[in-house]
């Protein structure tokens, strides 16, 4: 019954369930990636690629003063809250001032407002404290997150019954954890919500419920073979075997997706330095627009097979057997066609490549 009415749903609602998924993903690891950016270039510095985007420290504007005042009342602190929340940080340091501002002022409110559990005013101040502490993770060490995990987990379980903002804060927690190596609170925490989800009668949460277990599809792909058949757009055959030796990056791409967009002119320049080594590259358009795509792809001239994903059934599609429910998803496969990285883009895709191609290390003996 669940099945068929997931399937009925996305015939009824296809383009606003993937802009569902779509937003809901890309603002948690944009928010991740913005905070990242700087610890990643210190973990490993090399000249950038392009001038960066963000002016120098000293042009960024400051931020306003978010200090807490002293025995602040619960008027004050509400302000307060407001006056952050419509803060833009310009920084990775500015970012983490003013989701600390926000956490540690919505703490103080909810001190505050003891014995008013039930309250609107309490209820959002719990949520803008656990969302805050969420946003925070990147900084915080292993014991750290585990505490916020629990937090996030508790206050999931302890609601009558889950608003839409109450789940986008578990999506957000869980994206946050899936950029850890461990991948297990990740999944757990999606595998909550859905058994949270389980019984709600409402449609979006149900349509959600797809998201949240196409999420734990994905995760569960890494250590496991891509098994992959389809036929490309100029109708050849596509299998994994035929890739056997090589190593594959699998790019689930849509044209109106403009972070996919952004990451072609890397892959093209991966792909012509290394495709006469052992790289290859698949793409597989989500595009529900044919004409979009074919329009697209006689501008973008990309010299890799394309994949239409566009079964007339939803759950028939490519996307679905392996849990891509958000984009952009980009997997690296082994030369056995194994998934090895979930988030072969951006500088963790010049990183892998550079490891293959560049600087190849002896696997380790097996145990």
């Amino acid at each position: 019954m669940l099945v068929g009415f997931h399937a009925q749903f996305l015939k009824k609602h296809p383009a606003q369930i993937a802009m569902l998924r779509f937003h809901t993903k890309y603002l948690a690891i944009s928010l991740a990636v913005f905070v990242l950016a700087t610890y990643a270039n210190a973990q490993e510095p090399a000249p950038p690629a392009e001038p960066p985007s963000q002016p120098p420290a000293a042009e960024i504007p400051p931020l306003p003063d978010l200090t807490i005042p002293p025995g602040a009342s619960p008027q004050q602190l509400s302000e307060l809250i407001t006056k952050i929340k419509a803060v833009t940080p310009r920084s990775p340091e500015q970012y983490k001032t003013m989701q600390t501002a926000l956490r540690d002022a919505s703490r103080q409110v909810l001190n505050l407002l003891k014995g008013k559990e039930g309250t609107p005013a309490y209820q959002q101040a719990e949520m803008d404290t656990i969302a805050a502490s969420v946003a925070l993770m990147t900084y915080f060490n292993e014991k750290q997150q585990a505490e916020v995990i629990k937090q996030v987990h508790d206050f999931l379980t302890g609601r009558e019954k889950l608003s839409m903002q109450d789940v986008q804060t578990g999506m957000l927690a869980a994206a946050m954890l899936e950029l850890q190596p461990n991948k297990k609170p990740s999944r757990d925490t999606y595998e909550l919500l859905d058994k949270l989800l389980e019984d709600d009668e409402r449609e979006e949460m149900q349509s959600l419920r797809i998201n949240l277990q196409a999420a734990v599809r994905r995760l569960d792909l890494l250590g496991e073979k891509f098994e992959f058949e389809a036929v490309d757009m100029a109708g050849k055959k596509l299998k994994t075997d035929d890739f056997a030796g090589k190593f594959v990056v699998v790019d689930f791409f849509a044209t109106w997706c403009e972070p996919c967009l952004s990451e072609m002119p890397r892959l093209k320049k991966h792909y012509a330095k290394y495709k006469d080594k052992g790289l290859e590259v698949i793409g597989i358009s989500l595009d529900g627009d044919s004409q979009a795509l074919e329009k697209f792809l006689d501008g973008a001239q990309l010299p890799w097979p394309i994949v239409h994903d566009n079964a007339e059934n939803p759950l028939d599609r490519i996307q679905m057997q392996f849990g891509v429910s958000s984009l952009p998803t980009v997997l690296l496969l082994n030369k056995e066609g194994t998934v090895v990285s979930l988030e072969a883009r951006g500088a963790e895709l010049d990183r892998l490549v550079d490891m293959l191609f560049e600087k190849p290390t002896p696997a380790p003996p097996p145990k």
